[in-house]
């Protein structure tokens, strides 16, 4: 097969979730397939992203950048069609919700959620109005949809009203930053980021969904029975005065790290006695996954897709309630034997992810169609 990976979307570092799962996938086809050949095709500003150094996969740089994203929109409906058909692509995927809508040859996208209808409050108007047409069109149009969690896929069938036979959910596992960090000192880290432990983790977010604020009054709550911080790794979502904390008594409790490289990750999320992910809306929730790989604790939220990755391996809790954040966290702060079980169940969940599987599962829906 002569496939196409449409990554016009791309932005290292500002996508999140799509890149790390373009990331994964491609790594996953490069580590089981030598046989099919594979054109990538990226925006100005990916034109160095690491792919695989192997002889079937040739990126294609498109002079387009994804900042704009009405010009990239244009160069995906009109032109890129053409490189698909200059290059001899047999079947296209895109991978970051959007495809070309008339393409020379089968498409398939990934659509990962519906964020663009349920956090419409989160997004500027055209944002929103762009993304949703595009997105329910290709979804619409191709020959096929994968999405990476049963919660996405009957969120698609019911508000895109798609038949479930075309939808195919293929998961997605631990971005690859989960293995780095083991050559960091910890000590010098821990001095980095002013982290003192014992601590509670979270990942920031830098987006309101993510429900940070109800987190840090859930700890505030419970500070004063145990002796732990809270960790806030990456970039506050607005709305969170870290100054204005301090003048109630427990800001000093809450360290915000800003900005972490992905080599840091693994060592703050092993070190921690808890990872809570209190998000309001995950259409996958990889940090779930992270935080399991680094052999921590997990409580999280029920929202979503959240119970369906986390499995039994997490104590959960109603993101909405300040006291159930706060009680999940006492109950597993104050019980070292649960939380040793809980990483014990989290190294036997994440059995269940692989990128090598999703790589031969999208491989199977990519034949598939070609022969259907």
């Amino acid at each position: 097969m002569r496939i196409g990976l449409n990554l016009l979307y791309l932005m290292s570092g500002v996508v999140g979730g799509t890149e790390t799962y373009a990331d994964g996938l491609i790594k996953g086809f490069a580590g089981t397939d030598n046989k099919n050949e594979y054109y990538i095709f990226v925006n100005r500003e990916s034109a160095e992203w690491p792919l695989p150094n192997h002889a079937n996969f040739t990126r294609v740089v498109c002079p387009v950048s994804s900042a704009s994203r009405s010009k990239r929109y244009f160069y995906e409906q009109v032109l890129l069609p053409k490189l698909l058909k200059y290059y001899r692509v047999e079947i296209v995927h895109s991978l970051g919700y959007v495809g070309p809508l008339y393409s020379p040859c089968p498409s398939i996208v990934t659509i990962h959620d519906l964020n663009y209808i349920d956090l419409a409050h989160t997004m500027s108007f055209r944002r929103r109005l762009m993304l949703r047409f595009f997105s329910t069109q290709a979804a619409r149009r191709a020959n096929q949809v994968i999405t990476v969690s049963q919660f996405s896929k009957e969120r698609i069938i019911r508000i895109l009203r798609l038949p479930a036979e075309k939808i195919t959910v293929t998961y997605e596992a631990p971005g690859e930053r989960a293995n780095f960090g083991k050559i960091w000192d910890w000590a010098e880290l821990a001095r980095l980021y002013r982290i003192t432990t014992p601590y509670v983790v979270a990942f920031a977010g830098g987006t309101v969904h993510k429900n940070i604020r109800r987190l840090i009054q859930a700890f505030s709550t419970v500070s004063d029975r145990f002796a732990h911080s809270l960790v806030l790794i990456g970039r506050l979502p607005p709305g969170v005065d870290l100054k204005a904390m301090m003048k109630k008594g427990f800001g000093h409790r809450v360290i915000s790290t800003g900005y972490v490289p992905d080599s840091h990750i693994n060592p703050i999320l092993s070190h921690a006695d808890l990872f809570v992910l209190p998000s309001l809306y995950e259409g996958f929730g990889i940090p779930v996954l992270e935080a399991q790989q680094a052999n921590v604790a997990v409580a999280c939220s029920t929202a979503g897709s959240l119970p369906e990755v986390a499995g039994e391996a997490a104590i959960f809790f109603d993101p909405n309630s300040v006291d159930a954040i706060a009680q999940a966290m006492c109950r597993c702060l104050s019980n070292d034997m649960l939380r040793a079980e809980l990483s014990l169940l989290g190294q036997q969940n994440l059995k269940r992810f692989a990128w090598e599987k999703t790589a031969s599962q999208t491989l199977g829906i990519y034949r598939k169609v070609l022969n259907g």
